[in-house]
């Protein structure tokens, strides 16, 4: 009798921690990374062959969690940390570019019309004032697109300055999970939750780099970046250091060790790879496009004004001032009155309008920007036209890549997510098998306390 009770015990103990598991995983049904628990059991052999057995022992609270899975699932988000930090910069420069008070088409297409209508009358002073409103309109076009890019580029280096920040915290995070977690397990401590918080953490890292992870043999996580510079080996974290440049620009390095090199920022991935890339192949290029328009705009404008002659039979004044090296003033308009404007190509001559003519065909002029040459207006339509098709090629890759976080999302869960409905037949089963325990050791009883009562 002795002999039973005992097993029916042992059953009693393996069922009590299956339901223990189960019900933790019930209670962290909405724990964001939790994976679910799984409890492993294994018969007891008896004390001689003809022995029925010893029973069942619990030898291992499982926590169910694929590495491979985990692996997908912060490429999968790394890959879309990448495209929705850039889609955000790349959205909103379209807009200024396209937008009715920003567009430099539109100004442009003012300025030569109000120069059209100024060639019936060119003694006129009121439609004189009109070309110089005009102008003026066109320079502040420029100078408003030049410092909204600017101030993107701003943004982008504050979000930058940011997520370096969250990534030297998760870091220190990790490093210091990492020294609880092999603490604990030298002495066959639980390290579920710790390993849960950690893979959690690994997660929001991916989304800002690339990473690339792997365990060493007392449980401790070594992370690095894509190309190999470490971020967090064991209980050590690294420090990542961003550094503004005299010429506007942000370099990264490493300190590790007391060792300190510098980062490349093409090889990043994740939110600062969308960042650099935004930054470098789209906002930057686009503002020297648009210093190269005003600059060359400017020249030939003033170079044709230069060589007529204004109302008064003076030689003509420059109308445009550029300056490289401001942002809301890129372009601006020189102090002329109406009478200054030199539309004559003959002194004296009020009604003479073929200079303001010659003025009018460089509509047609070409100019160089980015390498290609084409008219102001299909100048700035090709660079409009690159940034849309850059958007809508990003856009069409964020949907991709959270498509592909979401099933990856989905496959991990399919392992390590809880299921309510799981969990609800386990907590039976298990509650099943403690009744029938708990009546092998009512049985067990009686039969003793029949066996007493034969003597």
């Amino acid at each position: 009798m002795t002999t039973l009770s005992q097993i029916a015990y042992s059953g009693i103990n393996a069922s009590q921690v299956s339901m223990a598991s189960t019900g933790q995983n019930i209670a962290n049904v909405n724990t964001p990374g939790f994976s679910r628990l799984q409890t492993v059991t294994a018969s007891l052999s008896g004390a001689a062959a003809l022995n029925a057995g010893g029973g069942v022992k619990v030898i291992q609270i499982r926590r169910l969690s694929n590495d491979f899975q985990n692996q997908q699932l912060w490429r999968a988000v790394t890959e879309q940390g990448f495209h929705q930090t850039a889609q955000q910069y790349l959205t909103a420069l379209e807009g200024l570019m396209v937008g009715e008070g920003s567009s430099i088409s539109v100004g442009l297409d003012r300025f030569f019309a109000a120069l059209s209508e100024a060639s019936v009358a060119p003694g006129s002073v009121a439609l004189r004032q009109q070309v110089i409103s005009e102008a003026r309109n066109l320079a502040q076009r420029f100078n408003g697109l030049n410092g909204n890019i600017q101030a993107q580029i701003g943004a982008l280096q504050e979000q930058r300055r940011a997520t370096v920040g969250e990534i030297n915290a998760l870091a220190r995070n990790l490093a210091m999970l990492n020294k609880e977690i092999t603490a604990s397990e030298s002495i066959a401590a639980d390290t579920t939750a710790l390993r849960d918080q950690r893979e959690n953490l690994i997660k929001q890292l991916s989304e800002y780099a690339a990473l690339r992870v792997n365990e060493t043999p007392d449980g401790a996580l070594t992370v690095a970046f894509r190309n190999g510079q470490p971020l967090v080996v064991g209980p050590t974290a690294a420090t990542l250091e961003l550094t503004d440049t005299p010429d506007g620009d942000q370099t990264f390095s490493l300190s590790f060790a007391g060792t300190r090199f510098p980062l490349r920022q093409d090889d990043f991935g994740g939110s600062l790879g969308g960042l650099y890339r935004t930054e470098q192949v789209s906002l930057r290029p686009m503002q020297s496009a648009l210093h190269e328009m005003a600059r060359q705009m400017s020249e030939q404008v003033n170079s044709l004004l230069g060589s007529g002659f204004d109302l008064n039979g003076n030689p003509g004044q420059a109308l445009f001032t550029y300056n490289p090296t401001s942002i809301t003033g890129m372009l601006e308009i020189n102090p002329l009155t109406a009478q200054e404007l030199a539309f004559s190509s003959a002194a004296g001559e009020s009604g003479n309008n073929e200079a303001l003519l010659t003025l009018l065909s460089l509509k047609n002029f070409s100019i160089t920007v980015n390498g290609s040459v084409s008219t102001l207006s299909d100048a700035y339509a090709g660079l409009l036209g690159r940034v849309a098709s850059d958007s809508r090629q990003n856009q069409a890759d964020l949907s991709a890549s959270t498509t592909v976080a979401e099933q990856a999302q989905a496959q991990r869960d399919s392992v390590s997510a809880v299921n309510l409905d799981e969990e609800a037949v386990n907590l039976m089963t298990y509650q099943q098998a403690y009744q029938a325990n708990m009546k092998v050791i009512t049985t067990a009883n009686r039969l003793f306390d029949d066996l007493l009562a034969a003597f």
